[in-house]
């Protein structure tokens, strides 16, 4: 009677009409329900039974329902999915073909078309498998999905790497083509430097060296100079090589595995500065006074050169660390000896006069996890930053400096390494919180390079590490740009990264634009939209990085839940649902809810974890800060979404 009721039709869509409506993204829990937020900060909640039509990341439009002071979205409108193609477990059971997606987050049930088939096309119970969705909920009657392809078999144990690389749309294997290798530009004027004895120190197991330093003294300081692999000799522009290259734009770098951006033919052979094998290099040859200055107009040249000593960090630093020499230390023969304290020295200066003048970063160890052949972490070394990594380091930025003002003046184009400091509407909480810690300036300063570095060398003398810790969270995010711009937090006017060719298709460009400048031609030019497309596939291979890790970590600390051993950890991050610590001896990050910060959890609701002042307080009184190093124990793990969460190994106190 009411069905085809045109006045009733009429009546829905006025009181549609009238319902309040927000888009946004559906941003889902583990617990089945979730929340619509608005691109102006506001969340709405959406129930687990309307959470059923929508998918984690869906861009929807919803209709907002009040109920008291309540209000509820209830999805109406696809915009975009987030979930096109994703990555899941297969189960393949007599009566039923599912998918268990990798993402704990996608919590719909999809019906699977053709899944009958799956297992006579090779498919077995267990798989891991990319996953194409085929329609919305929001757009029909369910979710249908196909299953497209197999990523790792049921009983592969380096499975999670495929799964990783595949989430994030990554290569998983190296680039091949049939290509001749030979040197692509002869009319570029090559100096022979093989007879140079040139080093590399790179890690024990690095393939891929492409940076070998040789050093001179001279009456004004020193010579350096740094040779750096050139593929660019044997990669066309604009072939289909090239392409490649530039489509992954870095080289990826997980444990015990790496996905290269160049051919291995290139990037583990022909293009590595491999001991006694002559290799087609560019070089920057640049005098460091006394001081540390670098003084005069770097030269930049191509050359042919040959690594003589191919030397590795740990050696390097145990004989650069140890004065008294002892039969179980590595001793180099006389000529790198002295190519070895040559360069101390005047690595020693140059970070001295970068202290003084530039911004220095303080030094992070690094965490190295290794493997057995199960895929399992069975040790992870703390391994801090030595005098053999300060030698290699200082000698890079030396000429990544060199090579900024270098295509700065010559070109006015490259790919520029740029920082701008502290974000503009950020400006003056940044100058309060200085003031707080004596340290005057005023907002024009602050927003200029030479008034940040300033700061910078002030907030340094001070070794306060919650000051520290407040700064960066005001800071931009660094960006590359196609223009010369600065870059604040190394202090300089120009960073243009030329090392890492094999490993970085900018860095592969730039010497592109090095060599046309020394050829006096003007045939190169740059993507401008190449900074873009480089931060993104940055940003998604740190992504993959974290995924790698967090899930080797779980399972490496799984069997320490409630083990009472104590870790020392420091705060690095303050939310108001608790804090973020990494340890000290491995590098993991536990995240502590407010609720184990003391012994009762029913006295959380008197702690205030305070994200604007990163502290944790009870009644106004700061009990714990950012910077603060803690004793911490392990909780409990989540191995499905790779989280640690902690405890305070040592309670907070609350007061009646």
């Amino acid at each position: 009677m009411f069905q085809n009721n045109p006045l009733l039709s009429q009546l829905k869509e006025k009181i549609q009409e009238n319902t309040p409506k927000r888009q946004g993204i559906v941003k889902a829990t583990e617990r089945g329900y979730g929340f619509l937020e608005t691109d102006k900060g506001k969340r709405f909640f959406i129930p687990p039974n309307e959470m059923k039509k929508v998918l984690h990341g869906d861009s929807i439009s919803a209709i907002i329902r009040e109920n008291g002071d309540k209000s509820t979205a209830e999805p109406k409108q696809l915009k975009k999915t987030a979930t096109d193609l994703f990555v899941a477990r297969l189960s393949i059971q007599p009566q039923r073909i599912s998918i268990q997606p990798n993402n704990p987050l996608l919590k719909a049930f999809f019906k699977i078309k053709g899944g009958q088939a799956l297992a006579a096309q090779g498919y077995q119970d267990g798989d891991w498998v990319k996953v194409k969705l085929l329609s919305h909920a929001l757009e029909g009657k369910g979710f249908l999905a196909q299953v497209i392809e197999k990523i790792a078999d049921a009983n592969d144990p380096f499975a999670y790497r495929q799964i990783t690389v595949a989430t994030h749309n990554l290569p998983d294997k190296a680039p091949e083509f049939d290509h001749p290798w030979q040197v692509l530009d002869p009319q570029l004027e090559r100096s022979d430097l093989t007879k140079l004895p040139f080093f590399t120190i790179d890690g024990a197991n690095t393939q891929d060296m492409d940076d070998a330093l040789y050093i001179e003294e001279r009456d004004h300081g020193w010579e350096l100079t740094i040779a750096i692999s050139d593929p660019s000799a044997y990669v066309p522009e604009n072939s289909e090589m090239d392409r490649e290259a530039k489509r992954r734009a870095f080289t990826l770098y997980l444990p015990n595995f790496n996905v290269p951006m160049l051919p291995r033919d290139l990037s583990d052979s022909l293009c590595s500065l491999k001991e006694g094998e002559k290799r087609v290099t560019l070089c920057c040859t640049l005098q460091i006074n006394h001081d540390g200055k670098i003084e005069g107009e770097p030269l930049f040249y191509a050359a042919w050169i040959k690594s003589h000593y191919r030397l590795n960090y740990s050696d390097v630093s145990n004989y650069l660390e140890n004065e008294e020499s002892t039969d179980d230390i590595w001793k180099p023969n006389r000529q790198l000896a002295e190519q070895l304290q040559i360069l101390n020295s005047a690595t020693l200066k140059r970070l001295q006069w970068r202290s003084d003048n530039n911004v220095v970063f303080k030094s992070q160890p690094d965490y190295t996890l290794k493997l057995n052949n199960r895929g399992e972490v069975y040790e992870i070394l703390c391994e801090p930053r030595r005098s053999a990594n300060r030698l290699v380091e200082e000698s890079m930025i030396a000429a990544n400096i060199c090579a900024g003002n270098f295509l700065a003046k010559h070109k006015r184009q490259g790919i520029f390494n740029t920082h701008s400091g502290f974000a503009s509407d950020r400006l003056q909480k940044a100058q309060a919180l200085l003031a707080e810690f004596a340290i005057e300036t005023d907002v024009e300063s602050l927003a200029t390079l030479q008034g940040y570095t300033k700061i910078r060398q002030q907030t340094s003398a001070l070794h306060n590490a919650y000051l520290d810790h407040r700064l960066r969270k005001l800071l931009t995010y660094a960006d590359t740009k196609t223009t010369p711009e600065a870059h604040f937090t190394v202090g300089v006017a120009h960073y243009a990264t030329w090392t890492s060719p094999i490993r970085k298709y900018g860095d592969l460009l730039n010497h592109r634009l090095i060599k046309s400048i020394l050829l006096n031609e003007n045939n190169i030019e740059i993507d401008q939209d190449i900074g873009i497309l480089l931060s993104e596939k940055r940003k998604l291979q740190r992504l993959a990085e974290r995924d790698v890790n967090n899930l080797l970590y779980s399972q490496y600390l799984k069997g320490q839940e409630q083990s009472q051993w104590r870790y020392k950890a420091e705060i690095f991050d303050i939310i108001k649902a608790g804090l973020r610590v990494r340890i000290q001896e491995n590098g993991a990050t536990f995240f502590i809810p407010a609720s184990l910060l003391c012994k009762d959890s029913k006295d959380a609701k008197l702690i205030n974890c305070n994200s604007e002042q990163g502290k944790v307080m009870i009644a106004e009184q700061t009990e714990l800060q950012l910077g603060d190093i803690i004793d911490v124990m392990l909780n409990n793990v989540k191995v499905e979404s790779g989280q640690l969460i902690g405890k305070l190994a040592d309670p907070l106190l609350v007061s009646e």
